[in-house]
């Protein structure tokens, strides 16, 4: 059973990482000093300290917090959505919808800057298997319920992460989310049925 002082511990931790995730969302991770999430917590540097050995530390608690996040929101929208093809924009219309909430995990997952620390690659590489995993799953679905028809289900996972991605680049470099929405369903309708006339 927890005690009266671990639990003020981890409630003083809980919010020096909330602080925190708004400290690094505002200045992004090379700029912001310990000196910033102290000013912000209201809190001392060392008291800091005595919670956190490193901004990198901090940060590794940030990243992840947002990464359960970020997954747990995803997980609910798909089990929320019994048709396979929907399960596919629902994934992608989530995702987009929540990235500028996570904007600290979403920072770890794209900016190059962070791969020198070693948690940011270990989360990169995670990530890819789940988000693989999570495709070959609601492609298995619906090729068992006959609204798929793929023959490898490994690289369709990966052709489909990668359109995603790319669609997700666009909108974030052309700040162009309600466009994006607008035509997800012929977006969607080109990545999965192509330009070729059928015969």
């Amino acid at each position: 059973m927890a005690t009266t002082d671990s639990l003020k511990k981890n409630k003083n931790r809980d919010a020096i990482i909330e602080t925190a995730r708004q400290v690094f969302k505002k200045y992004g991770y090379d700029k912001t000093l310990m000196e910033h999430i102290a000013k912000a917590a209201g809190k001392g540097k060392s008291s800091i300290y005595y919670y956190f050995k490193s901004k990198e530390q901090i940060f590794q608690s940030v990243v992840l917090k947002e990464a359960v996040a970020f997954r747990h929101t995803i997980i609910d929208a798909l089990r929320k959505t019994p048709n396979p093809v929907d399960k596919i924009k629902v994934y992608v219309l989530t995702r987009m919808n929540i990235i500028k909430i996570y904007t600290n995990f979403h920072s770890a997952l794209k900016n190059e800057k962070l791969r020198h620390i070693s948690f940011v690659r270990r989360l990169n590489a995670l990530y890819d298997k789940e988000e693989i995993r999570l495709f070959k799953d609601i492609l298995e679905e619906g090729a068992n319920k006959n609204y798929f028809f793929v023959k490898n289900l490994d690289l369709a996972a990966m052709a489909l992460i990668m359109a995603v991605k790319g669609i997700e680049d666009y909108v974030f470099r052309t700040d162009n989310a309600e466009e994006f929405t607008a035509n997800i369903d012929q977006l969607l309708y080109l990545i999965l049925h192509g330009v070729i006339i059928k015969e």
